[in-house]
């Protein structure tokens, strides 16, 4: 099947005395590829506008491997006389195009060979072969940039993922160190009572609470001697009452 679509048309042409053109195609039926090419060469540099001189070096380049080159020659070609000569030049350049993958370019270069050669079954052929190689390659694109938006999306995701993971901990670093900074606090507020209480209980006493205690004292003891002169008192009644109820009177002194 691939053989097909990569043969190079060989037309034949009357190129005159200038051009032993059963030579150059001996050359390349042998595989001598460059030196047919250097004879192709040489007449285009006398006669550039000949479009079979063209068509020759492209199918020499084409074999050569050179394909962008090659393409260039086939377009050059294009422009011969006869419309059997221009399908081969259109069908040469489809298959270039093929050969480079370039499927959609090729498709429209088989298209307007088979419009001078409708019966061309090999630019037939190669047409329906690049159709599918198109679309196959338009579905494995499809493909490979579905891949590339999920890895995208994938990638994405994870790094969704992995800043929420962060702002989480750099959240719950936040938070910690919030509460900790309160429980320093705290403990600073009590270490600071603590202090103040044990600050306060080293200080001397002021002098107004010292003569509170001191009339706190005196009050005490003007009680005490309060109480005891009316316990004497009492003793002192009871005396008396006992001594007016005896009946005797007592003698005054002088």
């Amino acid at each position: 099947m691939l053989k097909r679509y990569i043969i190079i048309l060989l037309v034949p042409f009357l190129l005159g005395s200038l051009f032993a053109k059963d030579r150059i195609k001996e050359l390349y039926k042998q595989g001598k590829y460059q030196e047919a090419l250097e004879k192709y060469n040489q007449i285009i540099e006398q006669h550039p506008e000949w479009s079979e001189a063209h068509f020759g070096k492209g199918a020499a380049l084409y074999k050569q491997g050179n394909i962008e080159e090659a393409i260039k020659e086939f377009e050059k070609s294009i422009a011969a006389k006869s419309e059997e000569q221009k399908a081969a030049a259109l069908y040469n350049t489809g298959n270039a195009l093929l050969k480079s993958k370039r499927y959609k370019e090729a498709l429209e270069f088989y298209k307007n060979s088979l419009a001078l050669n409708p019966n061309d079954y090999d630019a037939k052929y190669n047409y329906e072969l690049t159709r599918k190689m198109l679309q196959q390659q338009n579905k494995q694109n499809q493909q490979n940039q579905d891949q590339k938006n999920q890895k995208q999306k994938d990638k994405q995701k994870k790094q969704d993922q992995n800043q929420k993971q962060e702002e989480k901990k750099q959240n719950k670093e936040q938070q910690n160190k919030k509460e900790q900074q309160k429980k320093n606090q705290q403990n600073q507020n009590q270490q600071n009572k603590q202090d103040n209480q044990n600050q306060q209980k080293k200080k001397p006493q002021p002098a107004n609470k010292k003569e509170q205690k001191l009339k706190e004292s005196e009050k005490k003891r003007a009680v005490r001697i309060l109480n005891a002169l009316k316990e004497q008192e009492k003793k002192m009644m009871k005396k008396r009452m006992k001594a007016k109820h005896s009946g005797t009177k007592k003698e005054k002194d002088w």
